[in-house]
């Protein structure tokens, strides 16, 4: 049984084909959503160009009906550097709305950013992630009272620092929520007889798959795509038997 649960915002910022500003606005404002669960996200800022000739630069916030009507809110401080990577932050509190019908076009600052993880997530390291697997693994062993392994998928290259990224969430956060998910009597009897292999890798898509003993969990190399909590609960649940 194969579960994917795609979230990919990022098909509207370029890798798919040239969307409306809405489009993108939209795209935008699921990103900053799903930072707001807890993805440890990088954002591009955006400058919004009006129909007056003004323009508006900040961190979209963002984009729906509100009780002025349909527009974007954005948070125009001054805003903190962004092209190295360390994170779309600003250091003030100023929200702006623009409503929809003045939006004549936007810019994207340096979407590059959306490809690293934010400096609120510690960098990791192919030492840390083998460090990470067994503890995992025993952590869910204890939890759900039936043998447990970890690995990573044959193949895995360490070398890139995004799959190593990318590893290091999915296993914490695999850690965290999957160990509450079931106890031993929730459990399949295959599961409770033969245990379970937990296997992970990188791939363009969050994919949860089960076969045999094994259970692949396949996150994406893109931070925005990488599952959230409840995206990782519902997959692995539906996936076990």
């Amino acid at each position: 049984m194969a579960v994917s649960k795609p979230v990919d915002p990022l098909e509207s910022l370029g890798r798919g084909h040239v969307r409306s500003v809405w489009e993108v606005m939209e795209a935008m404002s699921i990103l900053m959503s799903r930072r707001n669960e807890g993805l440890p996200l990088n954002l591009p800022q955006v400058t919004l160009f009006l129909r007056s000739g003004r323009e508006v630069t900040g961190i979209l916030r963002e984009y729906g009906e509100f009780r002025q009507g349909r527009g974007v809110l954005l948070n125009t401080g001054v805003l903190l550097n962004t092209s190295s990577g360390n994170g779309s932050r600003t250091d003030s509190t100023d929200v702006t709305f623009v409503p929809d019908g003045v939006i004549e076009a936007l810019t994207l600052h340096d979407v590059t950013v959306l490809d690293t993880p934010a400096r609120s997530m510690p960098e990791s390291s192919p030492l840390h992630l083998w460090r990470q697997l067994p503890a995992m693994a025993d952590k869910l062993s204890t939890t759900w009272g039936i043998p447990v392994t970890a690995e990573l998928s044959p193949g895995t290259d360490l070398e890139q620092a995004s799959t190593v990224q990318a590893l290091a969430w999915l296993i914490e956060r695999t850690a965290e929520v999957v160990s509450r998910l079931a106890t031993a009597s929730d459990l399949s009897p295959v599961l409770r007889e033969k245990g379970l292999k937990l296997r992970l890798s990188v791939g363009d898509t969050f994919q949860v798959r089960f076969q045999d003993d094994t259970l692949d969990l396949i996150t994406s190399h893109h931070p925005a795509a990488w599952p959230l909590d409840r995206e990782l609960k519902l997959a692995v649940g539906d996936a076990l038997p």
